[in-house]
């Protein structure tokens, strides 16, 4: 009897889809690397809440509340998302103007699936997206997985450009989406202007192109107006939520809101992928969340706005003359642009050598050719260790410009 070889990894390497070419190197290893070449350092690479502001001790009582449905809930079900969950997300929404049904909702796997899930709605390889100039990380890596034309439109300090965004969708007549972040997006942290919004969905009608709208930072607001999302000026938005700034990103809780023939498609591709979300999960966040969301978000809103004031005035001080920065309302993020004569990878090699790790610029965008950003995050950061980072920071580019 003649035994079959076994076939070596190399030989199935090349069996491998061509879409996984997009996966190569992570900014996680390089980070996580550089972390561990200082003795004390100031880490303002997170795009995740404060430590103090997980609500750990109300997730305990919810998780003992949730289980109070076993053994009902450990069977299959909740496909579409634990309805009273739903409910609080429709009254959630329904305060920034979104008008949905519970119908309208599916609970997802953060965020991120919920993008993942819509594109496979939509894209087919060939066609071509649009974000924003940056734009999100992990969106783009979606993207690049469906073998589509990214097209990266520029931002200015009020967000997408509208003239840029309409010589894009005539140039490119395959697209199918737009992708952006409106509001205190990532990692530029700028906000699209009111009169943009409109123009932006006339222009999305006018092309028959969906808007996919990535909002996890509405709800984190500091200052100056406040602004309706995309999805409460026009039904046909896709709009895509988390529970993950507001609560914990280790909850795993997100979901869309969608028309009800898109979200059909979506819930028909999760049911063949993982069925649904974490049964005992969706319980927990709906139980922690319940009258007690709004307040514990305030209070949340509290302490990153001291936070992302004490950055910026630190930045202010020591930053020198040719360094620039965005100056956020909201979210988590300032934006940082170098001077020409400063790479953000050797600055982040540099950086890290000194004690302070930040978030190269360059993976924000889809061809990583852009190397004078750097992203700074100032959520998980005490104030006293932000004063100390800037310093770093600031010293390390001064030597860098010799």
């Amino acid at each position: 009897m003649t035994i079959a070889t076994h076939t070596t990894m190399n030989d199935l390497k090349d069996r491998f889809a061509r879409r996984t070419g997009v996966f190569g190197d992570s900014i996680w290893t390089g980070i996580f690397e550089h972390l561990r070449k200082h003795h004390d350092p100031v880490y303002f690479g997170d795009g995740a809440p404060a430590q103090e502001v997980i609500p750990v001790d109300r997730l305990r009582q919810a998780s003992r509340r949730a289980w109070d449905d076993a053994p009902d809930c450990l069977k299959y079900g909740d496909q579409q998302g634990y309805l009273p969950l739903r409910e609080l997300v429709v009254e959630r929404i329904a305060k920034r103007g979104i008008d949905a049904s519970v119908n309208n909702v599916l609970i997802t796997g953060g965020s991120t699936q919920a993008i993942d899930l819509a594109c496979r709605v939509f894209l087919e390889p060939g066609d071509a997206v649009i974000v924003e100039r940056p734009t999100f990380l992990g969106a783009i890596e979606i993207l690049q997985m469906f073998e589509v034309e990214i097209v990266d439109v520029e931002i200015d300090d009020e967000g997408m450009r509208m003239d840029a965004l309409e010589a894009a969708l005539d140039s490119h007549p395959n697209t199918k989406i737009i992708y952006t972040i409106p509001t205190f997006q990532n990692p530029s942290g700028t906000t699209l202007p009111l009169e943009r919004r409109h123009r932006m969905i006339d222009l999305a009608r006018e092309h028959n192109v969906a808007i996919f709208e990535d909002d996890p930072y509405g709800e984190l607001h500091y200052g100056g107006e406040v602004l309706p999302p995309l999805g409460a000026l026009d039904d046909r938005v896709i709009h895509f939520g988390t529970f993950s700034k507001t609560i914990a990103p280790g909850i795993r809780t997100g979901f869309a809101i969608a028309p009800g023939e898109v979200l059909e498609k979506m819930l028909a591709i999760r049911e063949v992928s993982d069925i649904s979300n974490d049964r005992i999960m969706m319980r927990t966040v709906y139980h922690t969340a319940v009258d007690f969301l709004d307040e514990h978000v305030e209070q949340a809103c509290g302490l990153y706005r001291s936070r992302r004031d004490v950055m910026l005035q630190a930045l202010e001080e020591h930053m020198p003359e040719g360094v620039t920065w965005s100056k956020p309302d909201g979210g988590f993020f300032v934006w940082i642009t170098l001077p020409d004569a400063i790479s953000s990878n050797t600055l982040f090699d540099a950086a890290a050598e000194n004690g302070v790790i930040v978030f190269p610029g360059e993976w924000f965008y889809p061809n990583r050719e852009a190397h004078y950003n750097v992203r700074l995050s100032f959520s998980t950061v005490p104030e006293d260790r932000i004063r100390i980072g800037i310093e770093r920071l600031a010293n390390t580019v001064r030597q860098q410009l010799g």
